[in-house]
C-alpha cells in the first residue's frame, strides 16, 4: 500500500492517438476513483481534457505524431528501417524515461497501461506490478510486431532481456467476454508465448465510456441529441486516428442519398474541411456523445474499432463495419457472428455501401437481434470488474514485497 497508508494509488498510461484507448482508460480511472484509489493518469497533451472532463489528475507524455490522412487506395509509406514506428529508439528512450519519472514521483502501488508499449516495462524496472488493457485482437495485430521490433530495441537500449520480453506485466485484462474474444483465436505463436509469461488473463466485460445501463433509452439519446423521433439515423465514426481517410472520402459524397439523416463524425486528426464534398446532415470533429449517438441511431458505420464495436453490440444498435487492418476485422466479426451486422471490405465500400447502408436500414429483422443483443449484455460494467481486480492484484502484491 501507498506510503501514506490509507489510498492505494494506480498510475494509468494510455496510447494516443486512437481515441478508444484514452476513452477507456479514463472510464476505467473513474472506476478506480469509485473504488477509493487515488488514480494519476498520463496521456498524449491533447488527449487530456477526456481526463479533465472526468475530474482526473493527468500529466502529458511524448506520443507519436498521428498517421497523415492518406487518399483511397493510397498506401501507408514504409518505415525507413523496415519496423514500425513504436520501435523508434528515440521514442523508446523518452517513453521510458517520463514514465519512470512519474512512477518514482506518484509511488503507484500499481501500473495500468492501455497499449502504452513501455508501461510495464518502466513498472518492472521500478519495482511494481503492472497490468495491460487490450482487447485479443490485437494479439494478431500489431502486437506480434511489438515483440519482433520493439523488445530488441528495448535490450539494445540497455533493458534487461527478461524484463524487456514481459512486455504485457503480470495481468492482462481483456475488456470483452471470452464468447467474442476467445484466447484459442489468437494464432501468433509468438503472441502466445508473450502471453505464457503472465500470472493471470482475466475477461472483465466491455469497459464503455458509461455503463451500458446507465445510457439513456433510444427515446431520450434522441431527445438530448436534438433528433426527431421518427426519422431514420445513420451514425459514422471511423476512428480517432486518420487511418480510416480513405474509407471516410468514399463514403462522405454518398451519405446525401442515404434514406436517413446522417451524423459523421471526423475524429480530431481529420478536419471536417478535408471533406468539402460531404453530404453528411451533420458533421462533427469529436463528440463528447458516442454513446448517445449509438443509443439513438438505426445503423452505426464504424471502422470495427474495439469501442465502437462494443458500443453498438451493447447499445443494441446494428453495425455496419469498413475495417481497415486485421485487428478491426476480428472486433467486427463479433458483432457479425450474432448477426447484428455485417463488414464491408474495402475494396466494396465504393460501390456496395449505399445499397448496402439502405438494405440493412430495412431489415427488422437485425434490428431486433441488435436489440436482443443490447439486452443480453447491458448489465455488465467492465470498468468496475477491472477497478476491483487491480485494487485486490495491488494489495496482494503489497503484502507479497512487505514479506519478502
Amino acid at each position: 500500500m501507498s506510503e501514506s497508508g490509507d489510498l492505494m494509488r494506480v498510475l494509468l498510461l494510455t496510447f494516443f492517438h486512437g481515441l478508444g484507448h484514452v476513452v477507456r482508460t479514463a472510464r476505467v480511472g473513474s472506476a478506480l476513483v469509485d473504488a477509493g484509489a487515488e488514480v494519476l493518469v498520463g496521456t498524449a497533451e491533447p488527449a487530456r481534457h477526456i481526463m479533465t472532463a472526468r475530474g482526473l489528475d493527468s500529466f502529458p507524455l511524448t506520443e507519436l505524431p498521428p498517421f497523415p490522412p492518406r487518399e483511397p487506395g493510397e498506401e501507408p509509406p514504409p518505415p525507413p528501417d523496415g519496423r514500425i514506428r513504436l520501435a523508434d529508439p528515440e521514442y523508446l528512450t523518452t517513453c521510458l524515461a517520463e514514465e519512470r519519472a512519474a512512477i518514482a514521483e506518484f509511488r503507484p502501488d500499481m501500473v495500468v497501461s492501455d497499449f502504452r508499449v513501455t508501461g510495464a516495462v518502466s513498472a518492472a524496472l521500478e519495482g511494481v506490478p503492472a497490468a495491460w488493457i487490450v482487447n485479443s485482437g490485437f494479439f494478431e495485430f500489431p502486437f506480434p510486431q511489438v515483440l519482433r521490433d520493439v523488445v530488441p530495441q528495448l535490450i539494445e537500449l540497455g533493458v534487461p532481456e527478461e524484463t524487456a520480453r514481459r512486455v504485457l506485466g503480470d495481468v492482462l485484462y481483456i475488456p470483452d467476454w471470452s464468447r467474442f474474444d476467445p484466447l484459442s483465436g489468437i494464432a501468433s505463436r509468438e503472441s502466445g508465448a508473450a502471453l505464457g509469461s503472465l500470472a493471470e488473463i482475466r475477461h472483465v466485460g466491455p469497459v464503455l465510456k458509461e455503463a451500458p445501463d446507465r445510457a439513456p433509452s433510444r427515446a431520450e439519446a434522441r431527445k438530448r441529441l436534438g433528433v426527431d423521433a421518427d426519422v431514420p439515423l445513420v451514425y459514422v465514426s471511423l476512428g480517432g486516428t486518420a487511418q480510416g481517410y480513405g474509407s471516410l472520402t468514399t463514403i462522405a459524397s454518398l451519405l446525401g442519398s442515404v434514406p436517413a439523416h446522417t451524423v459523421l463524425v471526423t475524429g480530431p486528426n481529420i478536419p471536417p474541411e478535408r471533406l468539402p464534398a460531404h453530404t453528411a446532415d451533420t458533421v462533427l470533429a469529436y463528440t463528447e456523445d458516442s454513446m448517445a449517438w449509438t443509443r439513438a441511431a438505426d445503423l452505426v458505420v464504424t471502422h470495427g474499432g474495439h469501442t465502437s464495436t462494443m458500443e453498438a453490440l451493447c447499445l443494441g444498435t446494428p453495425l455496419l463495419a469498413l475495417p481497415g487492418h486485421a485487428e478491426q476485422e476480428w472486433n467486427a466479426s463479433r458483432a457479425v457472428s450474432l448477426g447484428t451486422g455485417e463488414i464491408l471490405p474495402a475494396d466494396a465500400v465504393a460501390d456496395a455501401f449505399l445499397p448496402t447502408v439502405t438494405r440493412l436500414l430495412d431489415d427488422q429483422g437485425l434490428a431486433r437481434r441488435a436489440r436482443e443483443v443490447g439486452e443480453a449484455l447491458a448489465d455488465r460494467d467492465g470498468a468496475a470488474e477491472l477497478a476491483s481486480h487491480v485494487l485486490a492484484f495491488a494489495s496482494l502484491s503489497a503484502l507479497a514485497r512487505g514479506a519478502s
